[in-house]
Formats: structure tokens, C-alpha cells, sequence
């Protein structure tokens, strides 16, 4: 007989697309590392083609796996497979990431606390030792970085603080609330839906840096500077400017895009990268008008209140060496 939604603690959501190089690596550590006793773990395979979603079964008896003929792209896929976990609380991890040991057990303490609607933990490189992200700041253009990036983990401590995001590489929500919302815009796809997601969510976002997974880039959308890397962060930063900033802060978002994905263009030099990046703003840009309706006057307010300076976005630009 399977668990009742109200018997399980969490449900973990992991959206894998041609995993075969990691998914069995991901679903190990949540099998060895997951603290939580009554779990489910939902592997949403969005198109692939590698068979990686075959076996899930067999590598984790709390896992199973939801197949979809085609690639629904990110956001669709967590949103599907919160509609069906049978937890009060879900978490999503990435399915090219391992977690660490009581990963989930800060993040739902976290969220025994009203007020919280999103707890995220650390992001660390694939060594352990250095920092991916410690939460995420939102840039005057929407775009994400992540806090502390580079950064040795001991720098980070083992408080918990407050961001204005947390990656959807891994983060819990109540099911509850984030359904409620509805999920994560999919829209999107991918690359954005993190901002988007917190800037709707009435409560904080706590980052507990005892909560941590070393995550390997480059599994979902290839390489950095790849096509869909550029595709889909050039598109969906309009649309964020549109759904949640004042014309005020929406104007100065643009023209901060315009000027990233010029700087971008001038240090890769490929045809194939200014293509990416063109068809982005096409058809962003074609977005934009219908989602200057998604957001109220106040929400818009609160949602510009939260980006960091450009002159801090330049700054952490510069410490990695990118300007």
C-alpha cells in the first residue's frame, strides 16, 4: 500500500535529461545522505534519450520515476512533479548534484518557521571546499550570481541568513504554497525561474550553510557560453524585467542587458553565439508587453527593492575575473 501524502516528511523533485553520467550518482547520495525516514523521491524525466530513467527504481526504493516523451524543460518538469509528491514539504535537487550528509534536515527545521517560504543551502563546487553559491543576488537585469562565489566554504560559517534567492538546485518549499502560486512560471523553461519564483513567494528565503551539495555544471544545458546558455538567460531576463520591476527599474534592466550580452558577444566571437543571444531578445522582447500585467504596483515596488546595485554587480563581475 503506498504512503498517504499526510505519512511522508518530503518529497524530492529531480528533473533529469540525459542523466546517464549522473543520475545514479545523485540518486546514491540522496539514498545515503537523506536524513528523513518517510521519502519520496520523484525523478521527472523531461525527453531523454539515454534510457537513464529506466532503473531509478532499482537504485532507490523511495525513487521512482514520471516519463515524458519530450524534452517540457525544467520549470514544467519540477511543476509536474509537485503535483503529484504526496509530502507537505518538497525539495528540489538537481540531478547532476550530490548531496551531502543531513542535507535536508536544516531546510525543514527552516521552514517550521512561518515566515519562510523558501530554504536553500550551499552550492559547492565539485571538491567540497569551494563555493558555488551561498544563496543568489538578483542583478539590476534580473540575472542571477551567487553569493560568496569562489569563496573557500569555511568563509561562509554555519548561520543561517537571508537572501533574495535560493538556486533550484536545492531548495524546499511547502508544496502547499508553492502550488498555490503556480510553481514556477513555466514560461520560463529554464535559466530565471529561481528569481521569478522568489520574488512571487510572500514569505523570506533562508540560506543554512549546513545544508550543502557539490554540484558538477554543464550536465543539463552543456558548457558555459553554450548555445541554450545563452539562449535562454538573454530571453528570460526580459521577461523577469517585465513581470516584477517599475518602468523605472524595467528601463534600466534592458539597457543593462543590452550592455552584459554586448560584452558577452565581443569576448566569445562566434556566429553561433550571436545568434543565440539575438534570438533571445527577439523573443523576449515580443514577451515583454504581455507581462507588464502579471505583477501589482506594490509588488513591482517590493520586487525592484530587491536587486543589488549595478555598481555591486559590477564588482562581483570583476572579483572573477569576468570584466
Amino acid at each position: 500500500m503506498q504512503p498517504s501524502q499526510t505519512t511522508l516528511d518530503l518529497s524530492i523533485i529531480l528533473v533529469n535529461h540525459n542523466g546517464a553520467g549522473c543520475l545514479t550518482g545523485a540518486l546514491a547520495a540522496l539514498r545515503e545522505h537523506t536524513a528523513a525516514n518517510r521519502v519520496e523521491c520523484l525523478v521527472v524525466d523531461s525527453g531523454s534519450t539515454d534510457g537513464s530513467w529506466l532503473e531509478v527504481e532499482e537504485q532507490w526504493e523511495n525513487a521512482r520515476a514520471v516519463r515524458f516523451e519530450e524534452n517540457i524543460g525544467f520549470c514544467a518538469g519540477c511543476n509536474r512533479g509537485a503535483e503529484i509528491a504526496r509530502a507537505d514539504l518538497i525539495a528540489f535537487v538537481n540531478f547532476d548534484s550530490l548531496v551531502e550528509a543531513d542535507w535536508d534536515t536544516p531546510l525543514r527545521r527552516a521552514l517550521e518557521s512561518p515566515d519562510i517560504s523558501i530554504a536553500g543551502g550551499l552550492l559547492l563546487r565539485p571538491d567540497g571546499a569551494t563555493v558555488e553559491a551561498a544563496g543568489l543576488a538578483i542583478a539590476p537585469n534580473t540575472a542571477t550570481f551567487g553569493l560568496a562565489e569562489d569563496a573557500s566554504r569555511e568563509s561562509v560559517g554555519t548561520e543561517r541568513f537571508y537572501t533574495a534567492a535560493a538556486s533550484g538546485a536545492l531548495m524546499m518549499v511547502r508544496r502547499d504554497e508553492f502550488l498555490r502560486l503556480g510553481g514556477f512560471y513555466e514560461a520560463i523553461w529554464m535559466y530565471g525561474e529561481e528569481a521569478d519564483l522568489c520574488l512571487r513567494m510572500p514569505g523570506r528565503v533562508v540560506i543554512d550553510p549546513r545544508s550543502a551539495s557539490r554540484h558538477e555544471v554543464g550536465h543539463a544545458a552543456g558548457p558555459p557560453r553554450s548555445s541554450l546558455r545563452l539562449y535562454w538567460p538573454s530571453r528570460n531576463r526580459l521577461i523577469n524585467s517585465a513581470r516584477h520591476l517599475t518602468l523605472g527599474h524595467m528601463i534600466l534592466s534592458v539597457v543593462a542587458s543590452a550592455a552584459f550580452d554586448m560584452l558577452t558577444v565581443s569576448q566569445v566571437r562566434t556566429r553561433q553565439a550571436g545568434s543565440a543571444i539575438c534570438r533571445g531578445w527577439r523573443d523576449g522582447l515580443r514577451m515583454m508587453p504581455a507581462e507588464r500585467h502579471a505583477r501589482s504596483r506594490d509588488e513591482r515596488r517590493q520586487a525592484s527593492a530587491k536587486l543589488v546595485s549595478i555598481r555591486d554587480s559590477v564588482a562581483q563581475q570583476r572579483c572573477l575575473g569576468r570584466l
